[in-house]
């Protein structure tokens, strides 16, 4: 009996020890960088993240490493950079897929934080996305094409996996208490994916094939309604086949930031002990901006052309949406991992109410309480996730003649006041090319 209790001991402090040595970069405080992203200045932030990597990483975030620093890199300006951080992310989600089949165990012990980081299926669809911006500003449509390839493949494999998945978990969610958690996801088309399509056949003067992007913009907003809960923006439709004399501008703003997951706790008595259950849950960060202009003037005769951005691509939305696909998955894993963790310190604790012999009595209550203990150190929601999507993409387009430009672009509060103003001057609008501007703020 002696050996047994002490194998018990052991096996919880060893628990105690892992909970503790599996921080994780929820666990961080990425002030610095969150501070210089706040003031724009998405250099500093890539620098400071980068200084502090071993601080706010562990190896089995590099995912997150990477796709933080092809964020910050992209829009510092450093598309080149920002593409093989994008490629890197993409190979460790590849990597760690495979890897996450034989950390099963650990994660039915302990938590879900014992494994490396597969990524979000929103991580890896718009990883693609980003790097064809990067591949657009650098002017390489062709890379930029292959991109937006890749993610239509994605996003087909992304469906095939859901429908393969979404009987076994609605089987497993009818058998418990979470047979109400909304599973089914959305989302399968992205319509800032097809307005970059739409751009790249209208610079390769394919107006048939813009056309076709055009209509399936259309369908993502009319079959996605959930999704894409507003109005598609009216400015598309001038954007397929622009005058051939004048020249078009499009515009592309990125504001707030992609939610981020947090845990919720349940906690009830059992037996004696108690049972608790640590879910991850996704939760939107709202963004204080409320509206964004776009004026150009003509250094020539100071002309001014005005256009206001409206919301394409609600990115909060969509990645509330995709979490959806394995929820049923982590909640039936979390629920089956705490009833057994929670069955033994319950266990224990009847055992040393039952026994006759205090010695007896006294170790099985130590045991219980070195169990519950064990449980509150190591039941844990894997809230780890990008720190630095944008919510919301928003677009806007001008037809204006060939010529030079400054260009401004103003971001309002509710108030209407401008929290930050872009200005880019002595901007060349050429006709018969593809002119594509991209802003962000994060706040």
């Amino acid at each position: 009996m002696q050996k047994i209790i002490i194998k018990i001991l052991i096996f919880f402090s060893l628990l105690i020890f892992l909970s503790v040595s599996c921080t994780t970069m929820a666990d961080k405080n990425f002030t610095a960088v969150d501070t210089a992203i706040r003031n724009n200045d998405y250099a500093t932030a890539s620098a400071s993240l980068e200084s502090g990597k071993e601080y706010y990483y562990t190896k089995k975030e590099n995912v997150l490493l990477y796709l933080d620093q092809g964020l910050l890199k992209h829009f510092s300006g450093n598309f080149k950079e920002s593409n093989e951080n994008f490629s890197l992310a993409e190979k460790e989600i590849e990597r760690n897929f495979t890897k996450s089949i034989s950390q099963t165990i650990a994660t039915g012990i302990i938590n879900d934080t014992v494994q490396d980081y597969p990524g979000e299926t929103y991580e890896d669809l718009y990883t693609n996305i980003f790097m064809c911006l990067n591949y657009l500003h650098m002017k390489k449509f062709d890379d930029a094409f292959v991109e937006i390839k890749r993610f239509d493949n994605k996003m087909k494999l992304v469906g095939t996996e859901y429908e393969s998945v979404l009987e076994v978990q609605k089987s497993k969610l009818e058998k418990n208490d979470f047979s109400s958690v909304d599973t089914e996801v959305k989302f399968h088309n992205s319509a800032l994916a097809r307005y970059l399509s739409l751009l790249l056949y209208r610079a390769d003067g394919d107006s048939s094939n813009a056309n076709v992007d055009y209509k399936k913009i259309q369908d993502a907003f009319l079959l996605q309604k959930e999704i894409y809960n507003f109005n598609i923006p009216e400015c598309i439709k001038d954007d397929i086949e622009p005058p051939s004399n004048m020249a078009r501008v499009n515009f592309i703003t990125f504001t707030g930031f992609s939610p981020l997951k947090q845990e919720v706790e349940i906690r009830l008595p059992f037996r004696g002990a108690y049972y608790k259950q640590a879910l991850p849950v996704m939760v939107k960060r709202e963004s204080i901006i409320s509206a964004v202009q776009i004026v150009m003037t003509d250094t020539k005769n100071q002309k001014q052309y005005k256009a206001s951005l409206k919301k394409l691509e609600p990115i909060d939305n969509i990645v509330c949406d995709t979490y959806k696909q394995h929820l049923g998955s982590i909640y039936c894993r979390s629920m089956l991992r705490s009833i057994g963790k929670s069955v033994g310190s319950g266990a224990l604790s009847t055992a040393s109410a039952l026994s006759r012999q205090s010695q007896m009595k006294f170790l099985f209550g130590a045991l219980s309480m070195v169990s519950q203990v064990a449980t509150e150190a190591t039941e844990r929601a894997d809230v780890r996730i990008c720190r630095y999507f944008p919510g919301t993409a928003s677009i806007a387009g001008l037809t204006v003649p060939d010529g030079i430009y400054n260009i401004k672009i103003n971001y309002y509060n509710k108030g209407h006041k401008i929290l930050y103003s872009q200005l880019l001057e002595n901007y060349h609008a050429k006709k018969g090319q593809l002119n594509l501007l991209e802003s962000v703020c994060q706040k």
